[in-house]
């Protein structure tokens, strides 16, 4: 995964309709709330999961995670995941937009 900064979306953040298509990049951003003493472990951990990379991080115990995924339902596996991880207390998600891949938000060639 290739760091971009996102645009701001004041729309709805996924369809209306429950089907998605392989087409759909799902970009979503999360602050994971870890024990301190835990924190490289959790890292390491999240850093191993294919669709998930740890962009910043503190070290009273907070990381900023970002995933990039096919479908909302992977969106929320990983988040169902990483709070199965030992020393994680709270996994909130802060953002998610869908992009058709393709367009400006994606990286190119």
């Amino acid at each position: 995964m290739k760091q971009r900064s996102a645009p701001c979306h004041s729309g709805p953040a996924v369809s209306a309709g429950p089907s998605f298509t392989s087409e759909e990049v799902h970009i979503s951003s999360l602050v994971v709330h870890v024990k301190p003493e835990g924190l490289a472990q959790v890292k390491a951990q999240i850093n191993a999961l294919p669709q998930a990379e740890v962009y910043g991080e503190s070290p009273v115990g907070k990381l900023v995670v970002v995933l990039e995924t096919p479908n909302h339902s992977k969106v929320t596996d990983i988040i169902d995941t990483i709070n199965a991880f030992e020393h994680v207390l709270t996994t909130f998600l802060v953002f998610h937009q869908v992009e058709q891949q393709g367009s400006d938000f994606e990286d190119t060639p």
